[in-house]
């Protein structure tokens, strides 16, 4: 009991340090973005009410490019202000900008740092839905929060889907499906995934003794170039994966990927999605852009 009620002190501690009150943002007149400090998530709304359309949710330390700053509220018995936020999909499915409104007392400045303590088997499924995943030979994942599964080799027809449930105390996923292609699917099969090692960016997994780690799937080329192409149709595979791109380790993440001048080719999505990047060059087309 004693160990719970310390854990949750140092929690509330830690949520209230991070988050952002009236003043912050009577103090703060030019922020460029935000981070989502709510381990439930942050719903989005059309427009700064509580009783408006809720029209999307955000996950736990997502980036947010701020729009403008609204009306101040008390909510949740947090005194603070109404944000008017960027849609990164929307806006490049429209062709446009596209915004929606959160609560900015659950936002932040800065991320706290990534950790696992006290995570719960909720807290475990919202991290592997955040984005989809993808393994060493084009094996793509998508683990929805609702407990559906896809699996796929990418560029081919081989797949399988089904439902998974997670255990953080067993340290397990498991996973139920059929498994084949357009000639044959296989009876349900059920796989236990040890968990070996959860990171912000990497999922390690052991089946059969053999381990491998999982990574964002927009590291993949099939996906990644829908980034560099303005007239790219963005469907659900895309948008999904397109989430790994908004969240603490998403800068460093999009220096990597592609050949030398994938970031220059992707600027012109990226800086319209709002997507921050710690390059000096982009950095002035970024701000050249929004200012």
């Amino acid at each position: 009991m004693k160990k719970n009620f310390i854990a949750l002190t140092l929690f509330l501690c830690s949520a209230f340090i991070y988050s952002l009150d009236a003043k912050y943002f009577q103090n703060n007149q030019k922020i460029d973005h935000l981070y989502v400090n709510a381990s439930d998530g942050l719903r989005i709304r059309r427009s700064d009410d509580l009783s408006a359309m809720k029209i999307g949710i955000l996950y736990d330390r997502m980036m947010v490019k701020v729009v403008s700053v609204g009306k101040e509220v008390t909510i949740d018995g947090i005194k603070s202000n109404w944000v008017q936020i960027l849609l990164p999909m929307q806006t490049l499915k429209a062709g446009r900008s596209e915004c929606g409104w959160v609560f900015g007392g659950y936002l932040s400045d800065k991320p706290a740092p990534f950790s696992t303590n006290g995570w719960t088997d909720s807290d475990l499924t919202r991290y592997l839905s955040r984005f989809s995943w993808v393994g060493q030979d084009r094996e793509y994942y998508e683990y929805d929060f609702d407990g559906s599964f896809i699996m796929s080799v990418l560029e081919s027809g081989v797949g399988g889907e089904g439902n998974y449930s997670v255990s953080m105390r067993d340290k397990t996923i498991t996973v139920k499906a059929r498994y084949g292609g357009e000639e044959y699917v296989s009876e349900v099969q059920t796989r236990i995934y040890k968990i070996i090692k959860i990171e912000e960016d990497k999922l390690t997994l052991r089946f059969d003794d053999v381990e491998f780690t999982l990574i964002p799937s927009i590291t993949h080329g099939s996906l990644l170039w829908y980034l560099t192409d303005d007239d790219a149709r963005l469907g659900p595979v895309q948008a999904i994966s397109f989430n790994a791109l908004m969240f603490p380790f998403s800068s460093d993440l999009i220096k990597t990927l592609g050949s030398e001048d994938f970031l220059q080719r992707a600027k012109n999505n990226l800086i319209k999605m709002g997507i921050y990047v710690d390059d000096e060059d982009y950095k002035k087309d970024y701000n050249s852009y929004w200012n």
